[in-house]
């Protein structure tokens, strides 16, 4: 019955396609890749026409990709081309009146019949799209949405709000950028997808094989030493990608196999590559897109960002690296045997790949200019392909197929971001996000650490049937206001939201870290995703020490953030420690509890330094 039933709210598989189907979805993706590319060198487009291609562009790759659920045929489908087809005419037939719903004016201006059918099939076809490549629970959480919009009116009380007809939401979803075309997909269309797009031609020329040497050289000698390559590679790669299940994917087939080998279960083995490359959605320079998101939202510059977050995400990297460590010691398993070159000599081999991370690090943190900060990097990365493969024809076909790529692996998020914009656009139009942030501020009475447990809830129970962006784009507008109104500050406030948010990657039931690091492990998913959380366990604690900590953040005296770090630092070893039973050699339980309360001690930081002054 279970089995069933997530089969049923499960994303579809991808489609064998024929040879003309390919050339179609190649023919989009390509032109999709390259022109959003030439936006992040600076080229100008009025943004509104650049997210109609992106939308159209999407849509019409996810439906002639994907299958409608896990038990579809994979072969040709005469529904999926016509959605296909039916998305690209709606984009196209936006773009065509956009100079029209330029000159509208707001509430006095009807939208005609074609407006409204169009707006009304645009939704439908993101909800399908959503159904196949994130599954059925999102579909249902945002038609629940939807359909407070519709009837809200009928309720009494607080969450009552005025009558809103079918132009009124279609108005506010579909042509405003208050909702389907609003900051989410702008994002992703203007800033993630250059992202995306480095990453893609990084793994084209060789990056991942390169983090993957690196992270050998340095630690695969060690005790558990596959294990160890795995978090180094994992957090390495995924501070570029920025992609979970694309790092699971591209690293976890070595280190998976390999860890398997020396002695770890299978599960344990998927859960450390899952939980690594979860990581990598916090780790600077690229982190993930909730970040990118984060910046939009709240207007705090991305550089910004990305200096709060180093000492958090690699806090994170260390509780994963020690506990693998003594894991390893604890069942003294072999360092790896297919160790055969050190660091020195990666190094002198494959130094140019640091040009490439050292341009996309410099441009954010001075220019914070992200978008052309990735675009920078990825032109700087087109010499060391041409370098690697040197046959001219060859560079340019793999240019080509990253093209191609970068486009299919951008479904996803783009989807993501546009249906979570259905959702945010219903906010705006009920209010419902100050309603829901008055009642859990009622719930809470007033207690501030009450009102952060109860934003933890949501955000871990939108995470277990969202991808990161929605569940961000989502809580943000839900849980933000309600941590703003306790005096929190805008950074802590919302990437508390964004670790959370995160997290949903490797948060069961759906947990798509663990599910494709699943495939390669071939172990249970939901027992992977369960061992991810309790190897990431201090990442579930971080975010509660920032919020009353901000040294760890990098905010204040230097001398408080000083404190803070090594304070933090130490209560993580003191944490990890605790949690598997062992420092030397195995510790009792006594000895762990009091590991713990130290360790949560010690993460308090400038709090326990404050009461050690007696201030």
């Amino acid at each position: 019955m279970f089995a069933t039933v997530v089969r049923t709210l499960a994303p579809g598989r991808a489609r064998q396609l024929g040879q003309v189907e390919n050339a179609f979805v190649s023919l989009i993706a390509v032109a999709t890749s390259a022109f959003f590319i030439m936006l992040a060198f600076g080229v100008y487009v009025q943004s509104q026409y650049a997210l109609n291609w992106f939308l159209g562009a999407i849509l019409a790759v996810t439906f002639l990709t994907t299958t409608g659920n896990p038990d579809r045929p994979t072969g040709r489908s005469l529904f999926s081309w016509s959605a296909a087809i039916v998305s690209i005419a709606i984009c196209v037939y936006f773009t065509l009146m956009q100079p029209i719903y330029e000159m509208r004016l707001p509430m006095i201006d009807t939208l005609n019949a074609a407006d409204q059918i169009a707006g009304v099939a645009l939704i439908l076809l993101v909800l399908e799209a959503t159904r196949r490549v994130i599954g059925m629970t999102l579909v249902i959480v945002v038609l629940a949405f939807l359909v407070y919009g519709v009837f809200g009116h009928h309720l009494t009380g607080p969450f009552w709000h005025r009558e809103l007809s079918l132009e009124d939401m279609l108005y506010q979803i579909v042509f405003t950028t208050n909702g389907l075309f609003g900051p989410a997909l702008s994002v992703a269309a203007l800033l993630v997808f250059a992202f995306v797009a480095f990453g893609t031609v990084l793994d084209a020329a060789g990056g991942g094989d390169f983090f993957f040497d690196l992270a050998n050289s340095l630690v695969g000698k060690q005790a558990g030493g596959p294990a160890k390559v795995a978090v180094v590679s994992s957090g390495l790669y995924g501070s570029i990608s920025g992609s979970p299940t694309a790092d699971v994917v591209t690293t976890g087939s070595f280190t998976i196999p390999l860890m398997i080998r020396t002695g770890l279960s299978r599960v344990y083995a998927g859960a450390v590559e899952a939980t690594a490359s979860t990581g990598g959605a916090l780790l600077p320079p690229v982190m993930g897109t909730a970040a990118f998101l984060m910046s939009d939202f709240t207007g705090i510059p991305y550089s910004e960002i990305v200096i709060a977050a180093t000492v958090p995400a690699l806090l994170y990297y260390l509780s994963v690296f020690l506990a693998v460590h003594l894991r390893a010691k604890k069942e003294n398993l072999a360092p790896t045997a297919t160790v055969t070159t050190n660091i020195l000599k990666v190094l002198r081999r494959d130094w140019y790949y640091f040009v490439p991370i050292f341009i996309l690090t410099w441009y954010v943190l001075t220019v914070d200019r992200p978008a052309f900060s990735a675009a920078l990097a990825l032109a700087s990365l087109l010499p060391i392909l041409a370098f690697r493969l040197r046959n001219p024809v060859v560079t340019g076909k793999a240019v080509v197929r990253a093209l191609d790529d970068t486009t299919r692996r951008m479904t996803g998020i783009g989807v993501a971001c546009a249906v979570a914009g259905l959702v945010v656009g219903t906010l705006a139009m009920t209010d419902l996000t100050g309603k829901i942030s008055t009642a859990l501020f009622i719930l809470a009475q007033g207690s501030g650490f009450l009102t952060l447990i109860i934003a933890t809830v949501i955000v871990i129970v939108l995470g277990m049937g969202m991808p990161t962006p929605a569940v961000y784009a989502l809580a943000s507008v839900l849980a933000a206001p309600a941590l703003l109104a306790l005096d929190v500050p805008l950074l802590p406030a919302h990437l508390f939201i964004v670790y959370f948010a995160s997290m949903s990657a490797i948060t069961p039931p759906v947990a798509v870290a663990a599910f494709a690091a699943s495939t390669i492990a071939n172990a249970n998913p939901l027992a992977i995703a369960v061992q991810c959380c309790r190897l990431a366990i201090v990442a579930f604690i971080i975010p509660y020490i920032f919020i009353y900590n901000t040294g760890v953040l990098m905010i204040g005296s230097a001398a408080n953030i000083a404190f803070s770090v090594v304070s933090a630092t130490a209560g993580v070893v003191a944490l990890v420690c605790a949690q598997e039973g062992f420092i030397a050699r195995p510790i009792g339980a006594a000895a762990r509890l009091a590991l713990a309360a130290l360790g949560l001690a010690l993460l308090a930081g400038e709090p326990l330094l404050a009461l050690l002054l007696g201030r």
